[in-house]
């Protein structure tokens, strides 16, 4: 049998390994709140689908980011940004624009507390219109509408509006046909119920 004092030592040891995976590592400071419509412009911009697939749900190159709330904290989140390991390149984000891009990749899957809209594109890489669903959390819109954007230099070209429509079976879920004029990066605009949420999608050629 082991004396109380190696079990001490053993249990003080267990202890400290809990609260060193627990807290971040020196230098990763916690992130500030950022904003998920920016942080979704960013990762249009800057090709991040390219590695981490469609939806960011994983791809040939970069790992699955769809649900990385639920294994790292904000913190780890901004320093895997801010440090990257290769083959990430460092795209010399500024702290804001890493706060923005934790809360948009933190946000895909309604995020840890599942209260944020879920929007999901069939087929998730299209090459000239898709189908959004987008699911959400507590008490559902009255109104939603959807409109695809494509950036172009210092304007932006739109695509129709199209107004999503409630699942007859489902109050929490609506439904709509989108159309791209064509190929190349764009964002679906959400608009409900005085709330934006911005989406990218790639769209083949």
């Amino acid at each position: 049998m082991k004396s109380p004092l190696l079990l001490t030592i053993a249990l003080c040891s267990l202890l400290a390994v809990a609260v060193h995976a627990a807290t971040p590592a020196q230098g990763q400071a916690v992130p500030a709140a950022g904003d998920p419509s920016a942080g979704a412009k960013l990762v249009q911009q800057n090709g991040c689908e390219g590695c981490h697939g469609a939806g960011l749900k994983g791809g040939t190159v970069g790992p699955r980011l769809y649900g990385i709330e639920r294994k790292l904290s904000p913190a780890q989140i901004a320093d895997f940004i801010k440090h990257p390991r290769s083959p990430m390149p460092d795209f010399g984000f500024t702290d804001a624009q890493i706060a923005d891009l934790v809360a948009y990749v933190s946000s895909l899957d309604g995020g840890a507390n599942a209260d944020k809209p879920v929007a999901t594109f069939d087929p998730a890489t299209p090459k000239d219109g898709a189908t959004i669903t987008v699911r959400f959390p507590g008490t559902p819109p009255k109104s939603v509408v959807a409109v695809p954007v494509m950036q172009m230099g210092k304007g932006a070209m739109n695509s129709d509006k199209v107004v999503l429509t409630p699942s007859p079976s489902d109050a929490h879920v609506f439904t709509g046909k989108l159309t791209f004029g064509m190929g190349g990066p764009w964002i679906v605009r959400l608009q409900y119920d005085g709330h934006t949420m911005d989406i990218p999608v790639t769209v083949g050629s």
